[in-house]
């Protein structure tokens, strides 16, 4: 589970008359990493399509084209109808050629159409300047001394062309806007520079005759007559992309695999009578293969294993003699071994890198860790619970990585949530179940002179919101609620610290397991062998610091000291390894360990941060709105509309912080992990198993 399935490195060699039924055949397997074979190879080139390439590939075009022409597109949710192969085989041609003519017909209709209407429209908005001045278009053009100037103007030019030109003719419209000048044609010069002076911009004169007013109106009746044509035509495509859209999209899929399978041979190399692949299987299937190709093609297909992947980086493989053999240069894909639960998490790690094959695959300790986390920054039954409903709706519904990786999250997350929630904190929307006292500003001298007189608490739990005490326990042995997020601060920092203490444990062992697996033990030792005394001594010192600043009564003076001698043990010489193995440089990386801790201290932060928001909402709507009094367990003011304010504030309220309790959680869980955790033992850059297998979604075989 925690390292990738083991791979072995296979040769299949066979005549080049079995080539179509051994592509066939592995396709069928679904075991088979293909590896592209090399143009440079002594004696091979690279094979050729199989001859139904071209006919494949041909009507996938025209498929691809009828697709685009009657806006095909798959639509998330909507229920997919299988097509059976053989119907697509025996009506596929038909089809083709049906629709064609007929598709042919109907995007021609429309496009005539929507070009016209482009035009009416270009032809539209040149008349309408014009429409103001009721003159024949006719007017505006084919004199012989007479220049026409048309356009839009910022001020009133007619005084300053009486000055200066004398005779001339203008049309203005109503607002004064726009202008028609009829001068000479000696003097169009003169007239455009005074134009100008008064803001001018120049408008050609539309050609034609009759008024602007009724030809526009033309071009709207001929509008309409294009909207209706065009509308006509697109309920043409619509009837055809209802009628024939599962067939053709079932057609594209069918179509497709046949063209991946018939260029397969573009990977293989080849000689006149024969060719030969290699790949990559896990190693449990190598059986399954051979078996695969036994009977019809036993004399004339050979598998022969090259090697089984070795984990160790420093391995150098013997050369194997055999057809078209080549020592191996490519990356051993990576074919991740985990089960559904755990599986349903890979997608956080892809999000990195996909692992190498020769190191631990992370997606185990983001599994069993992850929600953990989101689940401990959560801590609360009542956000808990929503968490794992919508998370399970999620899972069945969700298709996406994406929204299944979230779904995956709330659902595992709200898990863990709801029983921290219950069992440490004892909380639910903020509030303690079982009664809570504060000895400090009660008025009362010792804790059980308290609890006598204010049996409900002194503080706002659900107990005394619902006048009866809640259980602090399950038949006295179970506790029910063991710290408070507010209360108990340093013991809830305490324990993030110690959680992340042992998650980097974790990071730096799963380094040590991958150094040894690839390097040897002494590598694993220097690497991170010293990391791990590193970290244990300062986990020592750490203990010392917590009895000198935090908990003096925590820890012995005489255990004191011996934390101080352990930690100086551990401590230095795992510094002295690190030197010795990274260089001095890896004494800078020891502050980054540090901060590494410290930074686990978010998982008791984020949750003291929600449950201080939680409480600032509560008390809003039972203290300020309702007048709850701690003292008596009484509302003072109960009336309809307090009691609609504050279940509306209480709604809003904790609406937000179960909002920012998914991104907080959430976001600051996989941080923990990628920055804090990745770094003290993944790498990635790994290429993820992708076997010759045929993918159907809207077509069956049987």
């Amino acid at each position: 589970m925690l390292l990738p399935e083991q791979m072995t490195r296979i040769l299949v060699v066979g005549s080049k008359d079995s080539l179509q039924e051994t592509i066939e055949a592995l396709y069928g397997s679904e075991s088979v990493h293909l590896v592209d074979f090399s143009a440079d190879e002594p004696g091979f080139s690279l094979g050729s399509p199989l001859p139904e390439a071209s006919e494949a590939s041909q009507k996938l075009l025209k498929l691809r084209a009828m697709e685009r022409d009657l806006e095909i597109k798959p639509v998330k949710g909507k229920e997919i109808e299988i097509v059976p192969v053989e119907k697509i085989v025996s009506e596929l041609d038909g089809i083709i050629n049906g629709l064609d003519a007929q598709i042919f017909g109907v995007i021609e209709t429309k496009a005539n159409a929507q070009a016209r209407m482009h035009d009416i429209e270009a032809r539209k908005k040149q008349l309408e300047p014009f429409m103001s001045i009721p003159l024949p278009l006719e007017l505006y053009s084919n004199y012989q001394s007479l220049a026409v100037i048309s356009g839009f103007v910022k001020n009133d030019p007619s005084e300053a062309i009486q000055k200066a030109l004398g005779q001339y003719e203008i049309q203005m419209s109503e607002d004064g806007k726009f202008i028609i000048l009829f001068i000479q044609k000696s003097k169009a010069q003169e007239a455009q520079r005074i134009l100008v002076q008064n803001g001018f911009t120049e408008v050609p004169v539309p050609q034609g005759s009759g008024l602007p007013a009724e030809q526009v109106k033309k071009l709207d009746e001929e509008y309409d007559v294009e909207t209706k044509t065009l509308e006509e035509a697109n309920k043409k495509i619509e009837d055809l992309r209802e009628k024939h859209e599962s067939f053709i999209m079932a057609s594209d899929e069918k179509l497709s695999i046949d063209v991946e399978k018939a260029e397969t041979p573009l990977r293989l190399g080849t000689t006149k009578h024969a060719f030969a692949m290699d790949g990559w299987v896990a190693s449990t299937d190598v059986e399954k293969i051979q078996n695969t190709f036994k009977g019809k093609l036993a004399d004339k297909v050979f598998v022969e294993v090259l090697e089984v992947a070795p984990r160790a980086e420093h391995h150098e493989p013997k050369p194997v003699e055999g057809i078209g053999h080549r020592e191996p240069k490519e990356t051993v894909p990576t074919k991740q071994k985990n089960g559904k639960s755990v599986g349903r998490f890979e997608y956080l790690t892809e999000l990195i890198s996909t692992p190498r094959y020769n190191e631990i695959d992370p997606t185990t300790i983001i599994a069993l860790t992850f929600p953990i986390f989101f689940g401990l920054m959560v801590g609360d039954m009542g956000y808990g619970i929503p968490f794992i409903i919508l998370g399970a709706l999620g899972l069945k519904k969700c298709i996406s990585k994406d929204w299944r990786t979230i779904a995956t999250m709330l659902f595992y997350g709200g898990i863990w949530a709801t029983i921290f929630g219950f069992f440490l904190f004892g909380e639910a929307f903020g509030l303690h179940f079982a009664p809570h006292w504060d000895l400090v500003g009660s008025g009362y001298s010792s804790l059980e002179l308290l609890k006598a007189a204010m049996p409900l608490g002194n503080e706002m739990t659900w107990s005394s919101l619902l006048g009866t005490i809640l259980p602090n326990n399950i038949f006295g042995v179970i506790p029910i609620g063991i710290y408070s997020k507010l209360a108990d601060v340093k013991m809830l920092l305490f324990i993030a610290i110690w959680i992340g203490i042992v998650h980097l444990y974790i990071g730096f062992g799963l380094g040590f397991a991958n150094k040894v697996m690839r390097h040897g033990m002494k590598h694993a030792i220097m690497e991170k062998g010293s990391w791990l005394l590193i970290l244990t001594g300062g986990s020592f010192l750490f203990l010392f610091l917590i009895k000198m600043l935090v908990a003096p009564w925590l820890i012995s003076d005489s255990m004191g000291t011996l934390f101080i001698v352990l930690g100086l043990v551990f401590l230095l010489p795992g510094i002295g390894m690190a030197i010795k193995a990274e260089g001095a440089t890896s004494i800078l990386e020891l502050p980054g360990l540090m901060s590494n801790i410290i930074s686990y201290a978010r998982l008791a932060a984020i949750g003291m941060s929600k449950a201080g928001l939680a409480l600032a909402f509560n008390t809003i709507a039972f203290v300020t709105i309702l007048g709850f009094d701690h003292n008596t367990a009484t509302y003072s003011s109960m009336g309809i509309v307090m009691l609609i304010v504050a279940v509306l504030i209480l709604i809003v309220g904790h609406l937000t912080v179960f909002i920012l309790g998914v991104l907080s959680a959430g976001m600051h869980s996989i941080r923990l992990h990628y920055v804090e955790l990745f770094q003290k033992f993944y790498e990635g850059g790994g290429v993820k198993f992708n076997p010759l297998k045929v993918v159907r979604k809207r077509t069956s075989e049987r």
